[in-house]
């Protein structure tokens, strides 16, 4: 048989799988691990993320009217200051 035929096979084969793996990995993964269903209620959202280290992150989160800075580092999640939106309204405005 031709190598020819064999090649373009191949190469139509690895198309398909990557193609069906890129689709399991955007469509279909998202919506069985419920990570959009925070998302979805309103209540929670990541604001900002802001690398500090290579382990070390902060995050800028809000969680209902508050508004928490968490530091983040390899193996624990601490919270470092808390505000309400009324805080946040007047900081805004200066």
């Amino acid at each position: 048989m031709d190598f020819t035929i064999l090649f373009l096979q191949m190469l139509f084969a690895l198309v398909v799988v990557c193609a069906g793996a890129v689709l399991l990995l955007k469509y279909v993964l998202p919506r069985i691990s419920g990570a959009k269903k925070w998302q979805k209620n309103g209540h929670f959202e990541l604001v900002s993320r802001f690398t500090l280290d290579y382990k070390k992150t902060l995050y800028l989160v809000r969680v209902g009217k508050k508004h928490l800075v968490l530091g983040g580092a390899e193996h624990n999640l601490t919270l470092l200051k808390e505000w309400e939106q009324s805080e946040i309204e007047s900081l805004e405005g200066k």
